[in-house]
């Protein structure tokens, strides 16, 4: 984790002003493209195979490939997220659409699991739950803290509009560290030297309460920048009788107040079919609180989580402290090879 603290340049370190408010930077589904998407959801789901086994190889997609090449190429080695926009959910209902956002889940990952209830489709709804140590933000409709979530990519298929609120907000993981170490380069110190995560209410049995390993907010593996934060998972290790020193508090709560900052974040209302896929290890992502529309009992988003063993990015994650056996990282690198080279 030794590393000369220089700032980050290039597409990573992105600003609000760098993605206007006219979406002009969304990329927008072709009518052939959608078709033939349509097709291939079709064709799978007439076949009856699973969809959380389905990989690139199953399917020939020459002219949405185009697309999907591009908004890869954004979330891999570009600023770190892709707004895909035009799916006619409404026409095709739940089962197509989700269908389709499998299919092109696979040009960024493999569908991976995303609680210890085996869910690997994951629908995003009020389920009027608290979102704390017990409960995860997707079935709260509170206000969510930024946050990384687990794998490479996390997409996110947007099927109905809040009747308030709602708005997903992204900030760049490198544009932070740049502030801070400009603001306050002491407190990189704590932030990198990482802090001990809540498996909250997702650890198998024999798994105890914390994680045992210190999680950095800021590492670079292999030369490869990575963040990783939650503050809730953070905060919910003092349950357990864990005291943070006052520079680790300090330097969360500078952390937070970085992540506030309306110049540093892009906010998006996503609208209906609306595909919006965030690298984990890059952007940070939140979703300010929202109210139901009165008619809707589905889902407003449909969520998957998509690891991808092409990427150049492999490092601590969310997976990590609620499925470990499923974490690549873990598998490949683990949390010792990241102390030893502190």
């Amino acid at each position: 984790m030794s590393v000369d603290l220089e700032p980050i340049a290039g597409a990573l370190a992105w600003r609000s002003v760098d993605f206007p408010e006219d979406r002009s930077w969304v990329r927008p589904f072709e009518r052939e493209m959608l078709l033939e998407l349509e097709n291939a959801a079709r064709a799978l789901l007439a076949s009856g195979a699973p969809l959380k086994d389905i990989t690139a190889e199953d399917f020939d997609l020459p002219t949405t490939d185009r697309l999907l090449t591009e908004s890869y190429s954004d979330v891999e080695k570009g600023c770190g997220f892709s707004l895909l926009s035009g799916l006619p959910v409404d026409d095709w209902g739940v089962e197509i659409s989700r269908t389709v956002q499998c299919i092109i889940g696979t040009r960024f990952g493999l569908i991976t699991k995303q609680n210890r209830e085996g869910d690997f489709l994951l629908d995003v709804i009020n389920k009027d739950v608290s979102h704390g140590t017990q409960n995860r933000g997707y079935h709260s409709n509170a206000f969510l803290d930024f946050h990384n979530d687990g794998a490479n990519t996390v997409a996110l298929l947007c099927m109905e509009t809040a009747a308030e609120g709602g708005e997903s907000l992204l900030v760049s993981a490198p544009t932070v560290y740049n502030e801070i170490l400009k603001l306050r380069p002491d407190l990189l110190k704590p932030l990198m030297n990482g802090f001990f995560h809540h498996r909250r209410n997702q650890r198998a049995p024999e798994d105890a309460p914390i994680m045992p390993y210190r999680t950095p907010v800021f590492c670079w593996i292999g030369g490869v920048f990575h963040c990783c934060y939650s503050r809730i998972s953070i905060d919910s290790s003092k349950d357990e009788g864990l005291v943070f020193s006052a520079a680790e508090e300090e330097a969360l709560d500078f952390l937070d107040a970085q992540l506030q900052r309306s110049d540093l974040q892009v906010r998006m209302q996503l609208r209906k079919g609306d595909l919006q896929l965030v690298n984990n290890f890059t952007a940070l992502h939140s979703r300010t609180e929202f109210l139901d529309s009165s008619w809707v009992s589905h889902a407003i988003c449909l969520r998957l989580w998509l690891d991808d063993p092409r990427s150049q990015f492999n490092g601590p994650n969310k997976m990590d402290f609620y499925l470990p056996e499923e974490s690549r990282f873990m598998k490949t690198i683990g949390y010792e090879a990241l102390v030893s080279a502190s």
